[in-house]
């Protein structure tokens, strides 16, 4: 007798890929957008979680550009302790 699937390792609405379908994959490089994918793989001993205060006028005009604030104010800080 055939033994049944584990319904917990099943999902029908998204069936295993085929060989075929692998085959026509590519890098994730090439599909994403270049900001994603560096997001995605950025190692992440390269940055540290810190909690700072900083003014509210200082948070919201970065904010207020748009999505991304953070890597932006990374920049910025990044720049201004080079100088």
């Amino acid at each position: 007798m055939a033994r049944l699937p584990d319904p917990y390792l099943t999902d029908e609405e998204n069936p295993d890929l085929e060989a075929e379908a692998i085959a026509r994959g590519r890098p994730a490089k090439d599909v994403l957008p270049n900001e994603l994918y560096e997001a995605l793989t950025r190692r992440r001993d390269e940055t540290v979680s810190v909690t700072l205060d900083i003014d509210r006028s200082v948070l919201e005009r970065f904010q207020s550009a748009g999505p991304n604030w953070r890597d932006r104010m990374n920049e910025a800080l990044k720049k201004a302790s080079s100088r």
